[in-house]
């Protein structure tokens, strides 16, 4: 994430989890907020119990960076969420999350792909008029993907605004100024023109 941060204009400031953080102090010091990948959110986060292939949980982690969220999703600065961080986001506003896609929906797509970080095994297509389809200029995507859980129920104020071929939701955009956006992809991973324009657009709204 840092790496692609900076090969594409912008200074990383990478925040650990904390036990104790002055959250409003940590979000006034920095232009604008990433939240990444990771292990599963809880699901008693999201009003759910635990499904048998429910993974791994953080619960430090979960705690400082949905605490994180509420003041970042209230704020007036960009916001960035990629795979967990998509889902963090989603959950923390009040929406829910498919715990493991392979037991939960009809046909899906492999989305814990085998091929290397950096290679494209699946489409995401997006709706006209979104954020990525004016950024992109086309219908589709190529994007890699590694994940078993994704966007259920999006909250208040989330929109879809792209699916993979099993409808599983791969972006979502939330009603905000300036510029917040979630992928369910990993596009640190992909140094590509594709991908380093979705950087750009968020340093840019930095």
């Amino acid at each position: 994430y840092a790496k692609a941060i900076q090969r594409n204009g912008g200074t990383p400031i990478v925040i650990p989890p904390l036990y104790e953080a002055e959250y409003q102090q940590l979000y006034e010091s920095v232009e604008g907020v990433l939240f990444t990948g990771g292990p599963d959110v809880d699901p008693i986060l999201y009003g759910e119990e635990p499904l048998p292939k429910q993974g791994g949980i953080e619960p430090l982690r979960d705690d400082f960076e949905f605490k994180l969220a509420k003041i970042a999703l209230d704020g007036p600065k960009p916001v960035f969420g990629i795979c967990r961080g998509l889902q963090v986001l989603n959950a923390a506003a009040g929406g829910t999350l498919i715990q493991d896609i392979g037991s939960q929906i009809d046909d899906p797509l492999k989305h814990r792909q085998e091929a290397k970080a950096w290679y494209g095994t699946h489409h995401v297509r997006l709706e006209q008029g979104s954020i990525l389809h004016r950024l992109y200029g086309k219908d589709k995507v190529l994007t890699n993907t590694f994940h078993h859980q994704a966007c259920k129920d999006p909250a208040p104020g989330f929109t879809v605004r792209g699916w993979a071929g099993d409808n599983v939701v791969e972006v979502l955009e939330i009603e905000s100024e300036p510029w917040k956006l979630c992928v369910q992809w990993h596009p640190e991973h992909m140094d590509n023109d594709d991908m380093n324009k979705l950087f750009q657009a968020f340093i840019d709204a930095c």
